[in-house]
C-alpha cells in the first residue's frame, strides 16, 4: 500500500512540474480564393492564421525528380504577451474528401516573437497532381508558449503576495 501511495504522489508531482501543453486550433474552409489569396481566420489564445496564399505551382521538368512547386504561405500574427512556438498544416481536399495536397511547416529556431507577424511557405512537392480538384481546405494551428526561467509559460499568470495582517 505504501508504494502505491508513493507512486501516486510522484504522479501528481511530475504532473504538476510539466510545462504547458500546446493548444491547438483547426478549422476547415470552402476553396475560395481569388487571384491565390484567402482571408481566414484560425485562433489559438492570440496566435491568428489570417491569410493563405495559395500557388499551384508546376512540375520540375528537364530532370528525373518529378516535384512539384505548388505551395500555400501562410500568415500567422503573434498578438499575444508571449514569444510563441508555432506549427501550422493544411491539407486540401476535393469535393468528395479526398486530399489533393498536404503539408506542414512552423518555427524550426528559436520563437516567434510577441507582436510579430511571420510568413510561412508550406510545400506540396509530391502529393499536387490533383490540386485543380480542390473544393475545401482544412488548416491546424498548434502553438506553444515560450517558457520562462521558472518553467512557467510567459502567459501564466502569479497571484499577488497576501497583504500582510497589521497585529493589533
Amino acid at each position: 500500500m505504501r508504494i502505491r501511495e508513493v507512486s501516486l504522489a510522484v504522479l501528481c508531482a511530475a504532473a504538476l512540474a510539466a510545462p504547458a501543453s500546446a493548444q491547438v486550433a483547426t478549422k476547415k474552409f470552402p476553396w475560395q480564393p481569388v487571384a491565390g489569396v484567402q482571408n481566414i481566420e484560425v485562433t489559438t489564445e492570440d496566435v491568428v492564421v489570417g491569410q493563405v496564399r495559395f500557388d499551384l505551382g508546376s512540375t520540375l521538368k528537364g530532370t528525373p525528380i518529378r516535384k512539384s512547386s505548388a505551395k500555400v504561405r501562410v500568415r500567422i500574427d503573434n498578438n499575444s504577451e508571449s514569444d510563441e512556438e508555432v506549427g501550422v498544416a493544411v491539407v486540401v481536399f476535393d469535393k468528395e474528401g479526398n486530399v489533393v495536397a498536404a503539408g506542414s511547416n512552423g518555427t524550426k529556431w528559436g520563437y516567434l516573437g510577441k507582436g510579430d507577424r511571420v510568413y510561412y511557405d508550406i510545400d506540396f512537392p509530391y502529393l499536387y497532381r490533383r490540386l485543380d480538384d480542390a473544393a475545401s481546405f482544412m488548416v491546424t494551428l498548434e502553438t506553444k508558449a515560450k517558457p520562462t526561467k521558472h518553467g512557467k509559460t510567459t502567459t501564466d499568470e502569479t497571484p499577488p503576495a497576501p497583504e500582510p495582517t497589521p497585529i493589533p
